[in-house]
């Protein structure tokens, strides 16, 4: 069950030409997630100051969608006129929220604004009033609850991420699994490794030669997991669970040869069962396809109920011939089968950053979710060293930093 890179298709985003561009319109959160990368410093934007931002984001990132995130962005004051100036810039409007203040007023509002779907976080490690000894699979019926509310609305799509720590990687097979019975209102499931800074007494933290003070991080932590997640392994407890499941493309990082920091599949089904998976031919296809008939790269699906045409891709993809067989195959036996909807469901699984040797981190390649800064695109999981220290830092040895700066 080993991935292997040779076997997926490695997406062909760049910097400046990237189907994501990352907005935040608040570093206000009404959630303190374990495992958060911002923290309140500045609160919220005005509304020009975003509208500037986001023709940055469309002349300098040539993005398909923007997802709007914070802090909680569902908290900021004039988060429909956002929704709003996106969508006349002729870009899909991707909500990242938490769902505490999503509420049927506010998604019809939402959507009337010109919102095409949401990504909402979810997972045990939040704080959740009510949710706080909720595991993951307890916490499916909040997953449920908002994918019941968003179908019920119609005409948007949703998927839901977590953040998988050593002790809740176990539950991601019965997630999937939640996801799949819902194939019908879920678009997609992502699940993001869990990473924290180390504070020890043997390292410190440094901004060109100058050494800085990471106590002020949000993602600093003097109580280390007992093993970091990656994206390899998340993929194997799927694998080993779900068969048919196939990852298609990835993004590998950019110092790690052998780094998988995004990792992408979709699967195809019904709400009986799943079929398979596509497999990096329509992946490749649908890339070069969507750029070339509207000049972006393809990251999310306006609609996942795909229907029997996707198996014209086994004419290329091997992976989904072997659907194409099975579903086939299960049709023949079942004849009334043939009447049910198919659908695609993604599967995602973001690595984040990791420290080398030298101190430096092993960042995406190509990374999604970049943001603008005082005239850049920088990587948004790091902007906090911006806002601090005003770039990267890079973790050395105390002895040798202090040797350093004698």
């Amino acid at each position: 069950m080993t991935l292997d890179k040779r076997d997926i298709y490695r997406l062909p985003w760049s910097k400046n030409d990237n189907p994501i561009g990352w907005l935040e319109v608040t570093d206000i959160c009404n959630l303190k997630c374990l495992g958060c990368y911002r923290q309140k410093i500045s609160g919220h934007k005005t509304l020009d100051q975003i509208k500037e931002e986001v023709l940055f984001l469309k002349r300098w990132r040539n993005c398909d969608n923007i997802s709007i995130a914070g802090g909680e962005p569902l908290m900021h004051p004039d988060i429909l006129d956002v929704v709003a100036f996106i969508a006349q810039n002729g870009i899909k409007p991707i909500m990242l929220t938490n769902g505490v203040k999503l509420d049927r007023e506010t998604l019809v509002a939402l959507k009337k604004a010109g919102l095409a779907g949401f990504t909402i976080h979810i997972d045990s490690y939040q704080g959740r009033p009510h949710w706080r000894e909720k595991n993951e699979v307890e916490t499916n019926a909040l997953r449920q609850h908002f994918a019941d509310l968003i179908h019920d609305v119609g005409g948007l799509y949703v998927v839901f991420n977590s953040t998988v720590y050593p002790s809740t990687v176990q539950y991601i097979p019965e997630m999937v699994r939640w996801a799949q019975h819902n194939i019908d209102r879920v678009h997609g499931l992502v699940f993001i490794c869990f990473r924290t800074a180390p504070l020890e007494e043997e390292v410190t933290y440094q901004r060109g030669d100058a050494m800085v003070d990471a106590r002020f991080l949000s993602y600093a932590s003097e109580t280390q997991p007992d093993r970091n997640i990656t994206s390899y392994e998340v993929h194997d407890v799927i694998k080993q669970d779900i068969p048919e499941f196939d990852a298609s493309g990835y993004l590998g990082g950019t110092w790690k040869v052998d780094s998988i920091k995004w990792l992408a599949g979709a699967m195809i089904g019904t709400k009986r069962r799943m079929y398979g998976s596509i497999g990096p031919k329509t992946m490749e296809l649908a890339q070069a396809g969507h750029h070339l008939f509207t000049g972006r790269y393809l990251a999310y699906l306006s609609c996942s109920k795909v229907g029997r045409k996707v198996f014209w891709m086994s004419l290329v993809d091997k992976t989904v011939r072997a659907t194409a067989r099975r579903y086939f195959g299960d049709v023949l036996r079942h004849p009334l089968r043939l009447f049910e909807s198919i659908y695609v469901q993604s599967i995602g699984v973001i690595q984040a950053p990791d420290i080398m040797p030298d101190g430096t981190a092993d960042m995406c390649d190509s990374c999604p979710d970049m943001t603008y800064w005082n005239g850049e695109l920088i990587n948004s999981c790091r902007m906090d060293e911006y806002r601090l220290f005003g770039g990267f830092v890079t973790v050395v040895d105390r002895a040798e930093a202090e040797k350093i700066n004698r």
